[in-house]
């Protein structure tokens, strides 16, 4: 027996998956044809395309009949009888006033008839300071406001059907630039259309399924799926921003439903049908023994595929899982070697080969990091600049001969802070609150030195950053490199400004100066070296640079550019995230 499962523990995988593929899914092939081939798809594909052909000709059906309202609404500019009362009052009887108003009528009455989208007729004429309406109701002061507020809702929405207090209008206003000049037309025109006639014509489609036609700023329902509707408009409102047409499947609620779009350029008016898409399947279950069969055979399928599966695949990878979660761990202890002799066996066998190469790696590239980190470190408390501490010697005895007592005090506490700061070997990260402290206590001393040369302006540090470890020894060379190469020859008039900024990921510390800056040349060699991290120079900007990418990867470093006063802006960036 134990000779027998190491035989079929030899066999590759590619065999095995082969025969048990085969063996196990011949009859799902055989069934899912017959069910598939049969209809579903020919079916669904008819149903779909009937229903996208009867939403496009009622679409294009109203889109018509709107357009045609509209264009007899234009064409009453030139009517006799509205032209004489708006513009010959004054000449007219009471006989040809009266007249001229019942023609009118009757002319709106016969437009209003033609069309069920209409609900009703108002002509408001200035001249008569009055209307002319299909409507039975009294005319009563608030005609004029009301025509000459649907008139400017039409100006602003610049659409064809305008939404005012819930209702739908056609406006045509005479002259067509009355209300942008603020001058009285001479007439205004507006046809409201019938909500319920758009309604019922929602409720006419054949299939059963949700209908709304919207714009930007109304909507019309035919109240169908009320709780989908808002998910589904989500869902689909890309794709409506990007297509005038199209035919989609969404998932709602883990139902999938099957939606139909068009857009009118002409209306700015869009259509959207949806149903569940067992409406179309429904014609389907002639084949429900078909369908029984399925289920059986494809219980049996997956019950034998997975057991294969998992005899031949799932535990070896379980395995290898197993070891790579040890090395995620960190642990790198190698493991017994596999008796397996097929790909699996090869790949454990490879695996615990490179853990071992990797663990001799980390252990060189983590030393010579330490070493190197180390290095550098010590590298930049030995440039200390020997002037600065002459000069800051040189200041405080200025300025105990001159009895500057508490100046004298301010410098030799700064003085004291700063070499105690950089003469501590033992750490290698600090706080940000104590890198700025030390580069402060920095510009503080050079302050007395330059006082009536270089004015500083040394923003505080947000609260929320304080806390945020860094490596040591980062911020001050920045500041020391301005007063050296940037200010150090200026007479007057120098400038410095020591800033904070924070993005979306990044925290900058920033040095400007006003001095001279660099030339291209120099400032592009300064850049290809940063960028490139160029061999030859491992002090000053490089060496803070290298410790930052050592630090954060490509999420810290520095940057140079010139500087808004004519000097130079030097900025260190770190990750924003303090978990980082």
């Amino acid at each position: 027996m134990l000779w027998i499962k190491q035989k079929i523990g030899n066999i590759p995988i590619f065999p095995k998956l082969m025969i048990t593929f085969l063996i196990i899914t011949t009859p799902l092939f055989t069934l899912s044809l017959v069910l598939n081939e049969l209809g579903k798809q020919e079916v669904k594909s008819q149903i779909s395309n009937s229903i996208t052909t009867n939403i496009h000709y009622y679409f294009l059906s109203l889109e018509k009949e709107l357009e045609r309202i509209i264009q007899t609404q234009q064409e009453f500019i030139n009517d006799e009888d509205l032209m004489q009362l708006s513009n010959a009052i004054s000449i007219m009887s009471d006989y040809q006033r009266v007249k001229a108003m019942n023609d009118l009528k009757l002319k709106i009455t016969t437009l209003k008839d033609s069309s069920i989208y209409i609900k009703d007729i108002t002509i408001y004429i200035d001249s008569i300071n009055g209307a002319v309406s299909t409507s039975s109701a009294e005319e009563t002061l608030s005609t004029r406001e009301k025509a000459e507020e649907i008139a400017i809702a039409t100006n602003k929405s610049k659409v064809p059907v305008t939404f005012w207090q819930d209702r739908f209008y056609l406006n045509l206003t005479y002259p067509n630039n009355a209300m942008n000049n603020a001058k009285a037309p001479q007439f205004i025109q507006n046809i409201e259309l019938s909500t319920d006639a758009l309604t019922n014509a929602l409720n006419a489609f054949p299939q059963e399924g949700g209908a709304i036609l919207f714009s930007d700023n109304w909507m019309i329902s035919n109240h169908k799926y009320p709780e989908h509707l808002t998910q589904i408009k989500q869902k689909l409102k890309k794709s409506m921003q990007e297509s005038t047409a199209f035919t989609k499947q969404i998932n709602v609620d883990k139902e999938k439903y099957m939606a139909v779009y068009e857009k009118s350029s002409f209306l700015e008016v869009s259509l959207l049908f949806f149903f569940p898409e067992n409406v179309i399947v429904g014609q389907l279950k002639t084949y429900g023994t078909w369908f029984w069969l399925i289920v059986g055979s494809s219980f049996i399928i997956v019950t034998l595929f997975s057991y294969g599966i998992y005899l031949l695949i799932h535990r070896p990878l379980q395995l290898l899982i197993r070891r790579f979660r040890n090395v995620e761990g960190g642990n790198f202890q190698t493991t017994t070697p596999t008796t397996r002799q097929d790909e699996f066996g090869n790949i454990f066998n490879q695996f615990d080969r490179t853990v071992q190469n990797l663990r001799t790696l980390i252990d060189e590239l983590y030393v010579q990091k330490i070493r190197l980190q180390q290095s550098e470190l010590k590298q930049l408390q030995m440039q200390i600049t020997p002037h600065f501490l002459y000069n800051s010697f040189f200041i405080l005895h200025r300025l105990i001969k001159n009895d500057e007592n508490e100046t004298a005090e301010l410098v030799s506490k700064n003085l004291g802070d700063y070499f105690h700061y950089i003469t501590r070997n033992g750490l290698e990260e600090v706080s940000l609150e104590d890198e700025v402290n030390h580069a402060r206590s920095y510009v503080e001393i050079q302050n007395i030195r330059f006082s009536n040369r270089i004015s500083v302006n040394f923003e505080p540090l947000p609260e929320a950053y304080r806390g945020v470890m860094i490596p040591r020894l980062i911020l001050q060379p920045l500041v020391e490199n301005a007063y050296e190469h940037g200010l150090g020859d200026m007479v007057a008039g120098g400038s410095l400004a020591i800033t904070f900024e924070a993005t979306a990921d990044r925290l900058y510390f920033s040095v400007e100066d006003n001095g001279l800056g660099m030339t291209e040349e120099q400032m592009s060699s300064m850049i290809r070296k940063i960028a490139f991290e160029e061999e030859g120079e491992t002090t000053g900007l490089i060496n803070i640079h290298r410790r930052l990418k050592l630090k954060y990867g490509e999420h810290g470093g520095l940057e140079v550019m010139p500087g808004a006063g004519g000097g130079l802006r030097i900025s260190i960036y770190i990750p924003h995230d303090k978990g980082e």
